[in-house]
């Protein structure tokens, strides 16, 4: 077996790197770019919190979220074709994983299954351009003491820029010019900015844009249109972001700044595996807004009890939407055939909006004795969301009955937030240290009156009410110095996530299904327990975790099935309902790890062998899996940097284990024939009722091992000059992703395959390809 085989080669790495190392970067730091900015475990107090810093990015040529996680053994991502839903992390995806910028979280996705069928709205989760990032932290396990609602798995966290990224150490003035090209899907990313880095004044603006179209697939067919066609869907994205940041240190007590960082873009598909009737075609905008603003004031006084003192507002606002065309194909009356020709009937306008704003407030305390030395940090904030939905649908173009109408699914939802957060470093001695937090969260969440006449069923519920969540979480974590270059730790912590507005108020009635509103619902809960082996000596690095976690009153869409009666004829139809109703858990170990081949064997400085291990097993309290869990990989890598910072080479061959049929099992709703009659015409008998009927299966789509061989590296000939390039899949493997499978839907007109399978091809991972870049900073 597959996983059989690969046993030797992790006993072989973990037994490698089981010796003191001590922090190495993926690049030497190079015309004085700080340690900080590149990989460092545990900044964030968690022992399952992982890095990637500026030099990671740049070389690995981190362009999108696929590219973030490419090395990474436990981390996925929720993809869903046109939209990427977020990440996976510790079995759970999409809006159970937070997602924040600067500290701020991105709203979450708001979608349901009736809607997720058709593709006629967004609900891809919004993130942020790795060309304006100076580092993104992975925190793997519940982090709601962080992150609040929503890091119920993990939380992914992006920081932006600063003059110092900018701005060499010899100067006050810098100029950053960047460039790159990705063959995978043809996309060019252009950047431009400046830096001053004064003794009192820092500033730094940026503009990015990206170009590019459809991620290739290395599957090849014959076929091009409806769920079977066994290319990509041709799509044309372009993305605009900026930002920008001031600060003024007033006086050596008092410093205030703003900033502003945004993004807005679109991705246009002709989306030809769309599979409605093989007349009909569609074509999708997807559309996205983002702006984030941020003002602050610190106060850092000479004071015996006090070490700082810092007031933020954070405002947000966002802009989802989804525009589609539809119509048929032109029909020529002389012939009697379709033509080629498009003809426009409907244009679908549907859009989710938020607004937030956030008042916060952090006290930092100087350390003081007391059974130990401990270091007090209290926090509280107070924030208002709100959100809405608005859809504007035009039908009959350019036809005398052509007519539109404004509606909206669900009432606007209006969320007040406070919370209250105390955290304690303690360090007992120089071996025994702790951390821990306990955090205190109220939420209320309050229906608005329609802003546009929505569905018969929900204008019948009427205004619905709100609902008021009062949640604690935290977290405890003791760590012990056994060795000058070993350190053991535990953590425990918990985690939460508040229902959306779509699950607990969406309702709609149809023939085909029923979705019913259920403002009962309870906040998910979860804990996880960790325990960590970390080496950090001359030789290298070496981390070793295993985990495990609970979930509790997991959020699931249950589908039951109910009789309905209309115009005198009785049949079955699934009524569907967001409840609380599993429980899960997920065990896992992890393994990351840097030799210093130097350090061991006779050959030159800069040699380094990488290696990292992921493997989990879960379970939910029904017969279902948790489908987000990742399949076993393994990552080894020979890499060489020239000791001066000049050049580097690196190589990585990436396992990723196959997803084994008893680990995919879901529920379907199937029909069987109940009742038969003979028919004299036919001269046997048919089926005189059906009826529906629901079981568990295994997911119908499951990918094979496979090996993956990338080589990239860089070259500065000059000081100020980098060149970056990187050859991706080199030996052209074919081959699926688990997370590109599962996200097939199975009765959809989007995002889908026939019944036989055709189609799979247009989901293969992209075939060799490469990425290029040039920067220029001076």
């Amino acid at each position: 077996m597959a996983n059989t085989r690969l046993l030797p080669v992790a006993v072989f790495v973990a037994a490698i790197f089981n010796i003191p190392a001590y922090a190495d970067t993926p690049n030497p730091p190079a015309d004085g770019v700080e340690l900080e900015k590149v990989v460092v475990k545990g900044k964030r107090g968690k022992v399952s919190a992982e890095q990637v810093g500026r030099a990671d990015i740049d070389t690995q040529m981190i362009r999108d979220t696929r590219d973030l996680v490419r090395y990474s053994t436990d981390v996925g991502i929720a993809d869903n074709g046109r939209h990427l839903k977020g990440f996976a992390m510790r079995g759970v995806e999409g809006n159970r994983v937070g997602i924040s910028i600067d500290g701020v979280n991105l709203p979450d996705s708001e979608e349901n299954t009736l809607y997720s069928r058709y593709g006629n709205f967004n609900p891809s989760r919004l993130s942020i351009d790795t060309e304006l990032v100076r580092n993104i932290d992975l925190v793997k396990g519940a982090d709601s003491f962080e992150s609040g609602s929503g890091a119920l798995g993990g939380s992914v966290n992006y920081r932006t820029l600063e003059a110092a990224d900018i701005v060499h150490p010899e100067n006050r003035f810098g100029t950053l010019l960047r460039s790159g090209y990705a063959s995978k899907n043809r996309e060019w990313a252009n950047t431009a900015g400046f830096g001053f880095n004064g003794e009192t004044l820092q500033a730094v603006a940026l503009y990015s844009q990206r170009y590019g179209h459809e991620l290739k697939s290395n599957g090849e067919g014959s076929i091009y249109t409806g769920s079977s066609s066994q290319h990509p869907d041709l799509a044309e994205h372009r993305h605009h972001s900026y930002l920008g940041k001031l600060a003024w240190q007033i006086t050596p007590e008092h410093r205030i700044g703003a900033s502003v960082n945004g993004q807005n873009g679109k991705n246009y598909t002709d989306e030809r595996s769309y599979n409605l009737l093989a007349s009909n075609w569609r074509e999708a905008d997807d559309r996205h807004k983002r702006i984030n603003t941020n003002a602050f004031y610190e106060y850092a006084p000479d004071s015996k009890w006090l070490s700082m003192l810092r007031a933020d507002y954070d405002f947000q606002k966002t802009d989802l939407a989804a525009v589609n065309y539809k119509g048929s194909m032109a029909y020529d009356w002389a012939t009697m055939t379709e033509t080629d020709e498009k003809e426009l009937d409907e244009v679908f306008d549907r859009r989710m909006k938020t607004r937030y704003q956030r008042l916060s407030l952090r006290t930092d305390f100087q350390p003081f004795q007391a059974w130990g030395e401990h270091s007090l940090s209290l926090k509280a904030h107070l924030a208002r969301r709100d959100f809405e939905n608005i859809n504007t649908d035009r039908r009959g173009i350019g036809r005398s009955y052509e007519f539109s109408e404004t509606y909206t699914i669900q009432h606007p939802m209006h969320t007040t937030q406070f919370g209250l957060s105390l955290r304690d470093r303690i360090k007992w001695n120089d071996v025994f240290s702790g951390n821990f937090g306990v955090r205190y969260d109220r939420e209320k969440v309050s229906p608005q009156a329609l802003n546009a006449p929505c569905s018969t069923a929900c204008a019948a519920e009427g205004k619905p009410a709100g609902k008021t969540f009062n949640i604690w979480s935290g977290f405890a974590g003791v760590d012990m110095q056994f060795a000058p270059a070993w350190k053991a730790g535990y953590q425990i912590s918990s985690g939460y996530r508040v229902p959306t507005a779509s699950e607990m108020y969406f309702t709609f009635v149809n023939p085909y299904g029923t979705w019913k509103s259920n403002p009962d619902l309870k906040p998910e809960r979860s804990v996880s327990h960790s325990l960590s082996l970390q080496g950090n000596g001359s030789k290298g690095t070496f981390d070793l975790g295993v985990y495990h976690s609970r979930y509790r009153d997991f959020l699931s869409e249950q589908t039951n099935l109910i009789e309905q009666t209309r115009y005198g004829r009785t049949y079955q139809t699934p009524m569907n309902q967001t409840v609380n109703i599993d429980k899960a858990r997920i065990s896992g170990l992890e393994f990351k790890g840097r030799l210093n081949l130097d350090t061991v064997l006779p050959v030159r400085e800069g040699w380094k062998l990488f290696g990292a291990l992921g493997y989990s097993r879960g379970k939910l309290s029904t017969d279902s899996s948790l489908l987000s869990i990742q399949p076993l990989k393994a990552v080894i890598g020979l890499d060489y940097e020239q000791p001066g910072g000049k050049w580097g080479v690196f190589s990585r061959l990436s396992y990723l284990g196959a997803k084994k049929p008893r680990d995919a099992k879901v529920e379907e709703i199937n029909s069987r024939c109940v009742a038969y009659t003979y028919d004299y015409w036919y001269g046997r008998e048919v089926c005189d009722r059906t009826e529906l009927y629901k079981e568990t299966a295994t997911a119908p789509y499951l990918n094979d091992s496979a090996y993956v061989f990338d080589l990239y590296g860089f070259y500065r000939p000059t000081k100020k000059l980098t060149l970056r390039a990187g050859a991706y899949n080199l030996f052209n493997r074919q081959y699926h992703t688990w997370d590109a499978l599962r996200g097939i839907n199975t009765h959809s007109t989007t995002n889908t395959v026939d019944s036989e399978g055709l189609g799979l091809q247009r989901f293969y991972a992209p075939g060799r390809n490469y990425a290029v870049s040039l920067e220029y900073k001076f």
